[in-house]
C-alpha cells in the first residue's frame, strides 16, 4: 500500500547495508510501481520501508540502492509533476536537465540527460525519465514535490508598458543576460528571471 501522508515522507531513509537488502526492497517496489496505473517510479518510503532505494520505470527498469546525484547542469526546465503518493495532484517544479548518478548496485555513475532536439524520438521518455529519477531520490531525502514547486516570480513593469522588442535583463542563478523582451517567453519556461526592465 502506498503511504499518502506527507509527513511520513518528510524524514530522510537510512542507506542499506548490503547491495542484497537493496535489491529485495528493489524487487518490491517494481511489483508495487507494476500495479498501479499511472507511476513510473517508487521510492522505499512510499510503501513504509525506511532505507535508501527507488525504483523508476519509464524506458527500462533502474533500480538504485543508495543513490546520490552527484552533479548537475545549469539548465533547468518545467515539468508537470504527478506522485503515486499525492494522488489526483500535479504541480510544475523546475528540474535539471542532465544529472549523474552514484547508486551502490552500479559500478559507474549513471547518466541522465535531456536530448537537445525537441524533435527527437526519444524527447518524451527521456524527460520524464530525468524528472523522476530526481523525483525518487528527492523522496530519499525526505524532499516531496511540493518541496520543488516552481512559482512564476513576478516582475515590475516600467509605467510604460514594454514592448516586444525592448530590452530587459534576465536572471538565472549567477548568469544576466540582455534579450529582447520578446525572447522572454521561452526563457522563463528554462528558469529565467526578469530582474530589469
Amino acid at each position: 500500500m502506498i503511504i499518502e501522508d506527507k509527513e511520513q515522507l518528510t524524514q530522510k531513509c537510512k542507506p542499506c547495508k548490503t547491495i542484497k537488502e537493496g535489491e529485495e526492497i528493489g524487487v518490491k517496489l517494481l511489483e508495487e510501481l507494476k500495479n498501479s496505473k499511472s507511476g513510473i517510479g517508487l521510492a522505499a518510503n512510499q510503501i513504509g520501508i525506511d532505507k535508501r532505494v527507488c525504483v523508476i520505470n519509464v524506458k527500462e527498469p533502474i533500480v538504485l540502492i543508495n543513490p546520490e546525484i552527484i552533479k548537475t547542469s545549469t539548465d533547468m526546465f518545467a515539468f508537470m509533476e504527478g506522485c503515486l503518493s499525492f494522488p489526483k495532484q500535479a504541480i510544475r517544479t523546475m528540474r535539471y536537465k542532465q544529472i549523474e548518478v552514484k547508486a551502490k548496485n552500479h559500478k559507474k555513475a549513471l547518466k541522465f540527460k535531456i536530448p537537445t532536439n525537441k524533435k527527437s524520438k526519444d524527447f518524451l521518455l527521456t524527460s520524464y525519465e530525468v524528472a523522476c529519477v530526481q523525483h525518487e531520490i528527492d523522496h530519499l531525502d525526505g524532499i516531496t514535490m511540493f518541496d520543488r514547486e516552481y512559482k512564476q516570480q513576478p516582475y515590475k513593469r516600467q509605467i510604460n508598458k514594454i514592448g516586444r522588442n525592448d530590452k530587459v535583463v534576465i536572471k538565472k542563478d549567477k548568469e544576466t543576460q540582455t534579450i529582447k523582451f520578446k525572447k522572454f517567453d521561452k526563457m522563463k519556461e528554462d528558469g529565467w528571471t526578469l530582474v530589469e526592465v
